[in-house]
Parts: C-alpha cells; sequence; structure tokens
C-alpha cells in the first residue's frame, strides 16, 4: 500500500455528502488535476512515519487509505460527510478509520494528540481560518507535521470551476492561500516543504493552480 490516489481507488468510493468532489476524480484529464493535488502534497511525507494521523475533511474516505501507508492510526473529521458510509468502504479494504462528523474550528481532540494532521481543500472554504489553525496546532504534537492544500482561488479558477460544472465557486472559496500562508507563523508553524501544482496553459504559462505545504508546529 503506498500513499497515493490513483483512478483505480477513487472508483471504490461513492459520494458522500453535498460537498464531496469525489465524483471529478474520476473524469479523464480533470481526475488527473484532483489527484496530482493530493498526491503533490503526500509527496512531500517521502519516508516520514507517524504514529497517529488526522485527516480534516475526509470526504469520500479515499486519502484515508492513502494515511495508512505512513501512519499507524488514522483518524478523520468532516462536517458533511457520513462517518458510516466511509468506514463501510475502508473497511472492505481491511482498514480501520475512527471517522467522526464535526467542525475543524472545535476539534473533537485532546491537546498534541496527533503528530500529523492533513487537509487538503477545506480551508478555501472557512471564513475563520485563523481559528481552524490554532485548533490544528493545539491537536499537534511539538514538531508535528500539518500537510495543507488550497487551490488557487481567483478569476481563472472560477472559470475552471464553472467549465466543470461546479456552480457558484465565489461563493464556496473564500480565503486564498495567500491570506492562510500570511499567517502560518504566528500561529506557531514553519515551512517543511512547499509544492505548487502548474499548467502550461497558453494563455497563463506556469499558472498555479493549487498549493501544498508541509508545515511543523513550533513548541
Amino acid at each position: 500500500m503506498t500513499a497515493e490516489i490513483t483512478l483505480d481507488l477513487v472508483k471504490r468510493f461513492p459520494s458522500n455528502g453535498p460537498t464531496d468532489p469525489i465524483r471529478y476524480y474520476r473524469r479523464p484529464l480533470t481526475g488527473w488535476l484532483f489527484r496530482e493535488r493530493i498526491n503533490l502534497g503526500l509527496r512531500m511525507l517521502g519516508g516520514l512515519r507517524f504514529e497517529r494521523a488526522l485527516e480534516v475533511g475526509y470526504g469520500s474516505g479515499a486519502v484515508q487509505v492513502a494515511l495508512h501507508a505512513v501512519a499507524g492510526e488514522v483518524h478523520g473529521l468532516d462536517l458533511d460527510a457520513d462517518p458510516t458510509l466511509a468506514t463501510s468502504i475502508l473497511e472492505a479494504l481491511s482498514l480501520r478509520s475512527d471517522l467522526r462528523q464535526g467542525s475543524v474550528y472545535e476539534l473533537p481532540y485532546p491537546d498534541a494528540h496527533f503528530d500529523l494532521v492533513v487537509s487538503f481543500s477545506t480551508f478555501e472554504h472557512l471564513h475563520h481560518f485563523e481559528q481552524a489553525l490554532a485548533e490544528v496546532r493545539r491537536v499537534l504534537r511539538p514538531g508535528g507535521r500539518f500537510l495543507l492544500g488550497m487551490p488557487a482561488v481567483n478569476k481563472m479558477m472560477e472559470l475552471s470551476f464553472r467549465a466543470i460544472g461546479f456552480k457558484g465557486i465565489d461563493d464556496h472559496h473564500v480565503t486564498t492561500p495567500q491570506q492562510v500562508a500570511a499567517r502560518f507563523h504566528a500561529h506557531g508553524f514553519v515551512v517543511d516543504d512547499q509544492a505548487r501544482l502548474t499548467l502550461p496553459l497558453p494563455a497563463a504559462p506556469g499558472a498555479t493552480v493549487y498549493y501544498d505545504w508541509l508545515l511543523r508546529r513550533t513548541p
């Protein structure tokens, strides 16, 4: 088992909740982009191993499979997804995750409980992202890692989401990666690694469509 999101993997997972984008992961070109934005971040974990990992915004549960490749114990929290549905798919793969419904603004875990927190495509939806950063830091052990991924938030991305049938994306994406990154240090994080997913578009060569950071909690 490897820490990677593949087409064969996402075919196993049905849509789970009103905000789950898993159907886009199965499309020919769009699917590669949706999978690669996550794989780009997972590669930054390299050979690291973790005792206990939390995914904020687990949706269908596909990323949970990848986390089992790097962590001994895997948890997940999502505001909209049904934990029963995702758990049943994971159990069919002989994987056990502790999945719950809840908010990143009030993580239902003790202080310093995890050594890895992962969140892809959640923070752009948060009006109060600083409260979420503070909660992630609280549940991380000193030296623990936070793997955070966010899409670019701009007019080009709004048009791109509309082109694949996602309506009202400008109402959903309310916080930019630049806003969040500017507050990493203030909330006790340092950047260990970062990566960008770019496209060779004729109209916008090298345009960044997704940002990934591997952060470390300072003492």
